[in-house]
């Protein structure tokens, strides 16, 4: 059979399984290629007729011993199951000991037909489904090309398009031959030039919040156009330290921020109502909120706040007032819990440790000698990403359960370094985005490869990705570089320190000469020139311009 034939065949078989019969007979004629052989319509026939010499002698010129007794068996064991439906025992003994015993592979299949009698329900097939099975056994050796064969080449066609698709969410079992491979599940990266240190999405998507110096930028959606309105709402936290994290309440109406001044503000979307957290004796590293437990009393505000900071306290906390405190251990980086399971996860520089959220009681706790930089766990809570910064820094991925290692994910080179910006899918949960310090950015997928499914690389200028963020609701991936700004102020201290060495290499030329006051003058009004545009570009980056991103 030539390839022109076997597609043509291919073809023919889909359409009359699908019951295009005039389209069948219509290409049979013009290729004048029959699909099926003669040998199939006598074999098919002497089924129907139930005729088991027919379907011998025709089986003897065509397949070997072996198929041949399972083809006949099979229409034999059909007989003997109806026999046996109607009651006559006897004559289904008669079947079994004078025909079917000669095609049985051994005794132990004697026995299980001898069996069948003792059965009180069995099944007899539909003629059409006897003939399938008895020409799958036989298709190659009479001359047929595979049952469904098509529909198979493009199932493992369409299986390997999922598999080779570096978004798709799932595999799935069974697949549509009439559609075309489509993945909504490809993500769309949406890039920024912004000085900010976070970004932050609501679990509804409803808000997008920024940090920028120590303000919030608050966006909501616009119900008519389902983009991020262009004028933020700014909220000043009143804090005078750096931010080290921010957070969404899980109703959507709070959202708060702790700091390097051992405190956490928290503030009411709706109400504008704000408050600080004070208490702490170091830097406050991470928080979250937790639905207060129903049995206790009842309190100011439906969250309790649990704190913890760098000297290893963890502080309870219902509005400003703290009700306890638990000391775990140093060097805390983050805090996650998930209320529905009741649990608290908690990571250090070299500790992971998983806790009963209410009565914090320690579950499991697992010790490493690598550096833990960052932490993110999974919307379902089943896994943690650790970034390790040892000889290189790798993404190291645990399940929550029972703090297993289950995966290492890897940079594309050793050269890349790794910074703590990472993030989990949300929409795609499979997906992990981490930076580089070159400012690349990396995607990996938990099912595939441990190196990423895709690098997307970093700006002529290398300017360092300052924040990442999935969305919860969309297939997005928010990415936040640093503006050329910084860049700038970087090359205008470096103008000034060349000045400045200048002057210190010349001054004892300066002091021989008349003329050396009036050049050291000079030099320094260039220095301090310099270094009023400095301050002038440092408070352009700081200072507020009105709520708008501009100050961004």
């Amino acid at each position: 059979m030539n390839i022109k034939e076997e597609k043509i065949k291919l073809i023919l078989q889909f359409l009359r399984q699908y019951k295009y019969d005039h389209s069948f007979q219509k290409l049979q004629e013009q290729s004048q290629i029959q699909l099926d052989p003669q040998s199939l319509e006598l074999i098919t026939q002497s089924i129907k007729n139930y005729d088991i010499k027919q379907l011998e002698y025709i089986l003897n010129q065509y397949v070997d011993e072996s198929t041949k007794q399972q083809c006949i068996l099979k229409v034999l064991e059909q007989q003997y199951i109806k026999l046996l439906k109607l009651h006559n025992v006897q004559e289904a003994i008669q079947l079994l000991r004078n025909e079917m015993t000669k095609f049985c592979q051994d005794e132990e299949q004697k026995y299980q037909y001898a069996s069948m009698i003792y059965i009180p329900e069995l099944k007899v097939k539909q003629e059409q489904e006897l003939i399938d099975e008895i020409i799958q056994l036989c298709y190659k050796q009479i001359g047929l090309i595979e049952p469904n064969r098509l529909v198979t080449i493009i199932q493992q066609q369409q299986a390997k398009q999922i598999l080779d698709c570096h978004f798709h969410n799932k595999l799935e079992q069974n697949y549509n031959i009439i559609e075309k491979h489509s993945c909504n599940f490809k993500l769309n990266i949406i890039k920024h030039k912004k000085n900010i240190r976070f970004c932050i999405f609501s679990l509804n998507g409803q808000y997008k919040a920024l940090v920028h110096s120590l303000q919030i930028y608050l966006y909501q959606i616009d119900n008519l156009t389902k983009e991020y309105q262009q004028k933020p709402k700014k909220i000043q936290t009143g804090q005078t330290g750096k931010i080290t994290s921010i957070i969404f309440s899980p109703c959507n109406k709070y959202i708060g921020t702790s700091s390097e001044d051992f405190t956490v503000f928290i503030y009411n979307i709706q109400t504008d109502k704000k408050y600080k957290l004070e208490g702490h004796n170091a830097i406050v590293q991470s928080f979250n909120f937790v639905l207060c437990n129903q049995q206790k009393k009842k309190q100011k505000n439906e969250y309790d706040i649990y704190t913890i900071s760098q000297d290893g306290w963890l502080y309870e906390w219902n509005e400003n007032e703290r009700k306890g405190g638990l000391k775990i251990e140093e060097k805390l980086l983050k805090l996650h819990t998930h209320q529905q399971k009741e649990l608290m996860l908690l990571t250090s520089q070299n500790k992971i440790s998983l806790y009963e959220l209410y009565t914090k009681k320690q579950i499991s706790q697992i010790s490493n000698t690598k550096n833990n930089q960052n932490s993110i766990v999974d919307k379902p809570f089943n896994f943690i990403l650790i970034l390790i910064s040892d000889i290189i820094s790798e993404l190291h991925l645990y399940s929550i359960s029972d703090l297993l290692l289950i995966k290492v994910f890897q940079p594309t080179s050793c050269l890349n370094t790794l910074i703590p910006q990472l993030d989990f899918g949300w929409l795609n949960s499979n997906l992990i985005a981490a930076a580089t310090t070159t400012g690349d950015l990396l995607i990996w997928h938990i099912q595939k490869s441990s190196q990423p499914i895709e690098t997307i690389q970093g700006s002529e200028y290398k300017n360092e990705i300052s924040c990442l963020k999935f969305h919860p609701i969309k297939n997005q991936l928010y990415v936040y570089q640093q503006k050329d700004l910084i860049r700038q102020s970087t090359q205008q201290q470096s103008t000034t320190e060349e000045i400045q060495a200048q002057f210190l290499q010349q001054r004892q030329q300066f002091q021989r000469h008349s003329w050396g006051m009036h050049q050291m003058l000079n030099f320094l009004s260039r220095i301090s020139r310099q270094d009023q545009i400095g301050s002038n570009q440092s408070s352009m980056q700081e200072e507020d311009k009105g709520s708008s991103d501009d100050d961004m």
